[in-house]
C-alpha cells in the first residue's frame, strides 16, 4: 500500500471536504463539443488550490466514460534515474479510498530494461497522486498503472510507447501529469522580464500547439531552443509517440499561478489538454 505523503497539505485531508472541492471544480467546467471518446489527457499537478480548476477540465471529459484502467505517466521530482519506474505496491491510498494497481501490466513492463527504474521513485512523488484524486471522483471502479518517468534518451520515447501500446484498449485511458512553464528566479528560468503574462502565454502556447499537432520532432526542438521548464516534458513526449495519428487534440483550459495571484515574479503555468479518438476507425 502506498499511503499519501501529501494529504492535508497539497489538498484537504478530509474525504467530504475534498470530494466537495473537486465536485465544485468540475461543476465550473463547460466543455466544448468533443468528437469521439477520450484517448488521454494532459493535466497539471500543483497544489489543488492552484491547478485544481485547470485539472477539472480534462477529468470532466472522462466523467461517465467506460474506463477500467488508467495508465498514469508523470515526471520524477525527487529521485534521479534513467528510464521509467513501475509501481512496487498493490494499492494507492488517498482520503477518497484505495485504488488498485494493475500488477499484471506493471510486472510485464518491469521485465523490460527501460522500465526498471527504482520503485522508491513513487513513494514521495506527488504528480500521480494529484491526478488519482480526480479519477476517484469521476470514475467509480478502475485500476491504475503508475509510471514515474526519469531521464530519457531520444530513442527511449518510441520504445516506451511501443511497450505501452499493447496495453491500450477501449476501456483504457492515458493520463499525463505535467505543469507547464515554471518562470522566475525561484526556478532559475527568466527568459524575459517584460510583458511576462503575454510572453508566458506565447511560450506555453507554442509548446501546446506542437503537442496538439503531434509534432514530436518540433516539440523536442522547441524544448531545446527555449529551455522551456515543462516539468512533465518527458512524459508528454512518450504520450505524443503513443497517441494514434487519427486522434484529435484540444486545449481545454490554460492559466498561470501568476493569474491567480496577480503577481508574475515567480509563476507556474497550468494547461488541460484532451485527445479523443473515434473508436472503430
Amino acid at each position: 500500500m502506498r499511503k499519501s505523503p501529501i494529504a492535508g497539505s497539497w489538498y484537504p485531508g478530509d474525504k467530504a471536504e475534498l470530494t466537495n472541492l473537486i465536485n465544485e471544480y468540475l461543476a465550473n467546467v463547460k466543455l466544448p463539443e468533443l468528437k469521439g471518446e477520450p484517448f488521454g489527457i494532459i493535466s497539471p499537478h500543483a497544489g489543488i488550490q492552484w491547478s485544481g480548476q485547470a485539472a477539472a477540465y480534462g477529468f470532466k471529459a472522462l466523467k461517465n466514460k467506460k474506463i477500467k484502467r488508467v495508465i498514469l505517466l508523470g515526471p520524477s521530482h525527487y529521485v534521479f534515474f534513467r528510464g521509467i519506474a513501475t509501481s512496487g505496491v498493490n494499492f494507492y491510498e488517498t482520503p477518497l479510498g484505495k485504488v488498485k494497481v494493475d500488477r499484471a501490466v506493471s510486472d510485464e513492463l518491469n521485465r523490460l530494461p527501460l522500465f526498471q527504474g527504482p520503485h522508491s521513485a513513487e513513494t514521495p512523488e506527488h504528480c500521480l497522486e494529484m491526478e488519482i484524486l480526480f479519477l476517484q471522483v469521476v470514475i467509480k471502479d478502475f485500476s491504475i498503472v503508475p509510471l514515474v518517468v526519469g531521464d530519457m534518451s531520444r530513442d527511449d520515447y518510441e520504445k516506451a510507447a511501443s511497450a505501452l501500446r499493447k496495453h491500450l484498449d477501449s476501456t483504457t485511458v492515458v493520463v499525463v501529469s505535467s505543469d507547464f512553464t515554471h518562470y522566475g528566479s525561484r526556478f532559475g528560468y527568466v527568459p524575459f522580464t517584460d510583458d511576462v503574462k503575454d510572453n508566458l502565454a506565447k511560450l506555453d502556447g507554442e509548446a501546446i500547439k506542437k503537442i496538439i499537432s503531434k509534432d514530436f520532432d518540433g516539440y523536442m526542438k522547441y524544448l531545446d531552443e527555449t529551455g522551456a521548464t515543462i516539468c512533465g516534458a518527458k512524459p508528454i513526449g512518450i504520450f505524443m509517440k503513443l497517441v494514434p495519428p487519427s486522434s484529435r487534440g484540444k486545449l481545454l483550459n490554460y492559466y498561470t499561478s501568476g493569474d491567480l495571484l496577480k503577481d508574475y515574479t515567480d509563476t507556474v503555468s497550468y494547461a488541460s489538454i484532451v485527445f479523443t479518438v473515434e473508436r472503430g476507425k
